[in-house]
């Protein structure tokens, strides 16, 4: 069974941050860019052209926001590694086109969970050897403001949630536009909306950024308000919860954007289409009464086998290997947040929170 991924607590301006982050993180840094150094040499892509590629992404962030710019070059530094390796960890999507990301989200608003708490989880899909490369950072800013994030270490965020209640996850998309431009990559698009501190704020951050790949964005804010964006480099398309209960996976769900992009990634991974029911239909049974358990049951879904809910490692039809490398639930209501690592091989939840 696998370790619980290590915590982090980061303080201070930029440079502070992304020094400790650097340092306690090394090893698991080396550790993922020698995922991706495995991964694009599958694909025929030498590591130098990698560094490259991701150096074209630099001048995006230092416009998007110059203190995480900072934080990264801090980073870098903090863990004896080029800069552009860790620009690379955070646009990996950018640079491995998508990959074998099959995630599935839910959402649990006030009016359908059993004590009135807003509960937000997803079940993460990607590279198996990331279980040993993530992390989950706590930080804590001089305002008082604070962020527990889960990520791939060297990145600034992936999902996680603030103590003004603001909560996201997201699941991959994938259209003909993605990668026509370098915009904003995801991860540090992420860490901006973390820092908000009221929904409107964090998904002004996706909406007004420029975007290179397609994604579909679930906020929520523990007062029982939350919205799926799916966003594509030109649109973003919205959703709304149904009777408080959201769900997500990998293909378009607004009708407007079902009959307007070209989905590429549906063909690419058709069993979106149950994963998302089955996710549904385990929060619909339990409407009224939802709890963490009845993300923790459905999270464990093995439905359709090796691509299922909770996904055991297993080759994609690309060639790459996948497997449920987390399974988050987060009570924003409770200002808590429990992650599984490598639940296929047992789910062991170790619990994080803001004290």
């Amino acid at each position: 069974m696998a370790e619980p991924f290590p915590l982090l607590a980061l303080e201070g301006d930029a440079a502070t941050r992304g020094r400790a982050y650097g340092r306690a993180a090394g090893e698991r840094i080396a550790r993922g860019l020698e995922v991706y150094r495995e991964d694009f040499a599958r694909r025929g892509l030498e590591w130098g052209r990698a560094l490259e590629t991701a150096a074209r992404y630099a001048p995006a962030l230092e416009g998007f926001d110059a203190d995480l710019a900072e934080e990264i070059r801090a980073i870098a530094e903090g863990a004896e590694q080029p800069v552009e390796a860790i620009v690379l960890l955070n646009a990996r999507t950018e640079l491995t086109q998508g990959g074998p990301d099959g995630c599935t989200a839910g959402l649990a608003l006030p009016e359908a969970t059993r004590d009135g708490h807003t509960l937000h989880g997803q079940n993460w899909d990607w590279r198996p050897g990331c279980v040993e490369t993530s992390v989950v950072l706590h930080l804590k800013g001089a305002d008082g403001h604070q962020a527990l994030i889960f990520c791939e270490a060297g990145q600034l965020a992936r999902h996680g949630m603030n103590t003004a209640g603001v909560a996201l996850t997201a699941n991959g998309l994938q259209t003909p536009d993605d990668l026509a431009a370098n915009g904003v990559p995801t991860p540090i698009m992420r860490r901006n909306m973390l820092m908000q501190t009221s929904l409107a704020g964090a998904a002004g951050v996706l909406l007004q950024s420029a975007r290179s790949c397609s994604h579909a964005i679930i906020i929520s804010q523990r007062d029982g308000e939350a919205f799926c964006f799916e966003a594509t480099p030109k649109h973003v398309f919205w959703m709304v919860p149904e009777r408080g209960l959201l769900t997500h996976s990998n293909h378009f769900k607004d009708p407007v954007a079902r009959g307007h992009v070209d989905d590429i990634g549906l063909a690419r991974h058709p069993e979106t289409l149950y994963r998302d029911r089955r996710m549904m239909a385990a929060l619909e049974a339990e409407r009224g009464r939802i709890t963490k358990d009845t993300f923790v049951t459905a999270f464990a879904d093995r439905y359709g086998a090796p691509d299922a809910i909770c996904r055991a490692p297993a080759e994609r039809a690309d060639g790459a290997a996948s497997a449920t490398v987390a399974s988050l639930i987060m009570d924003t209501t409770a200002g808590k947040m429990w992650i599984a690592p490598a639940p296929y091989d047992g789910a062991r939840y170790m619990e994080y929170g803001f004290d």
